[in-house]
């Protein structure tokens, strides 16, 4: 058991000192980035506590904007020595970088225009038994699914609560708190020498939200669709992406319509504004406020309101995200996509919660209406994808649909191409839409695509 102590510090209190020392420097502008973790992870095995981490933890991150030339610098340490070496770090950085004339810091535009509901005020009240309860309990529901679940790894329970405090030198202030609680699970199914594996995963703002014995469930059941599956002969078939799996090419497509990637040209993209690339079927939305997507906040990392914005129109690309740097850069306005990948980085543009609109039939339905196809559950390879290009050529598992109905499990195939011309095929969307990550979808039933099997 791993735990850590509790923090000393009042970010509040940090960020103000902090900005009397900066307005006494003669900055054209400066930023602080103040940001708190708090939370616990836990895994269970066999029925008992396998390991238990507490994390309590507070980063700092500086921005200065100095004779046009810029300065960044970052710690976790507050006492005065450190801070005063921080603020010559940063300072010093300035004075040796190059002149840069898109640096801009937020003007501030009043309080935050929505507050949306992501913190569960319980988070502190529920003790740790209750938590090690919660993933012992997913363990148990996979195990018993079926007597041919052998085994389960990694069963885990995650919370977490955050704070961000933002302050720079146009008057902007602003802060908030969320909460954010996970499972995650991976069954083991055995039949005679074949076993397979599979996982579910699931999370909410609000713990209550989280339902252990489903998702032990689903990972059971998962992995026994997967027994006896084998490969196919190659062929052109129809296919249809569940949520996990094009969920994923959705975050490629991410890629694509970033600020930063145009104004590098690396974007197959560029010029196409106004332009019909994709299917009709295809709306894009990019929706800090969306209360299902787990990057929800009422601002991004630079403190602008968060807000939703079509990307793609019914197939027509119809704009990219931008932070204030990349925004200025292209003479646009920022679109509330600051984001930060972690403490040691500034700002960049980066998705919300970036998805594919739903339509209105059900998974059930997009299947049934194939007479002969492929159902697409698990997708092999797909950080090797060319976030350039947008090409991909990834493995990829899941079960045959004959007449409808799904039958027979699939595995050792692959398909390739391009976000281009896979978005173009959609022939439908569904209404299933999931988070497992900032970029989501429904089901999309993909006309015909080839399959290159044995």
């Amino acid at each position: 058991m791993k735990k850590s102590s509790e923090l000393k510090v009042e970010p509040l209190e940090l960020a103000s000192g902090l900005a009397k020392k900066l307005n006494s420097k003669s900055l054209e502008g400066w930023e602080i980035f103040l940001q708190s973790e708090q939370g616990v992870a836990i895994e269970a095995r066999d029925q008992k506590l396998e390991s238990f981490e507490n994390e309590n933890t507070l980063s700092l991150a500086i921005r200065v904007i100095d004779q046009g030339r810029p300065g960044f610098a970052y710690c976790s340490d507050f006492r005065d020595q450190q801070i005063s070496r921080l603020l010559d770090e940063v300072l010093n950085g300035a004075r040796h970088a190059d002149r840069d004339q898109f640096l801009a810091i937020p003007e501030p535009d009043g309080p935050a225009l929505v507050m949306p509901a992501i913190l569960d005020r319980d988070f502190k009240s529920r003790g740790e038994k209750e938590k090690i309860r919660r993933a012992m309990e997913m363990e148990k529901a996979a195990l018993d699914f079926d007597r041919r679940i052998k085994r389960v790894r990694g069963c885990e329970y995650h919370e977490n609560l955050t704070g961000v405090w933002i302050m720079n030198s146009k008057g902007l202030s602003r802060s908030y708190q969320s909460t954010r609680f996970s499972l995650s699970v991976s069954a083991v199914a055995q039949q005679g020498k074949d076993a397979q594996m599979a996982s579910e995963f699931d999370w909410n703002f609000r713990y209550n939200m989280l339902d252990a014995l489903s998702s032990g469930k689903s990972a059971a059941k998962k992995a026994l669709a997967k027994l006896g599956a084998k490969p196919i002969k190659s062929r052109k078939a129809a296919m249809v992406f569940l949520p996990e799996v094009a969920g994923e090419f959705m975050d490629l497509l991410s890629f694509a319509l970033n600020g930063e990637s145009l104004a590098k040209h690396k974007t197959w993209l560029a010029g196409t504004e106004g332009s019909k690339i994709f299917s009709k079927n295809i709306t894009v939305i990019d929706d800090g406020l969306f209360e299902k997507g787990p990057e929800c906040s009422p601002f991004d990392d630079e403190g602008v309101d968060s807000g939703d914005k079509e990307l793609v129109r019914d197939g027509v690309v119809k704009q990219f995200i931008f932070d204030s740097y990349y925004g200025k850069r292209m003479k646009k306005q920022s679109t509330g996509n600051a984001r930060r990948e972690m403490i040691a980085m500034p700002p960049a543009p980066g998705p919300s919660n970036f998805y594919l609109k739903p339509g209105k039939k059900s998974r059930e339905g997009l299947i049934s209406a194939v007479s002969s196809g492929f159902l697409l559950e698990e997708v092999l390879g797909m950080h090797m994808a060319d976030e350039i290009s947008g090409d991909f050529s990834v493995g990829v598992s899941g079960r045959l649909i004959e007449n409808g109905k799904i039958s027979e499990p699939v595995s050792g195939v692959a398909i390739a191409g391009n976000l281009k011309n896979l978005f173009s095929r959609v022939a439908e969307v569904g209404n299933d839409l999931k988070f497992f990550n900032k970029a989501a979808a429904p089901s999309i039933l993909i006309e015909e695509m080839e399959i290159s099997g044995s």
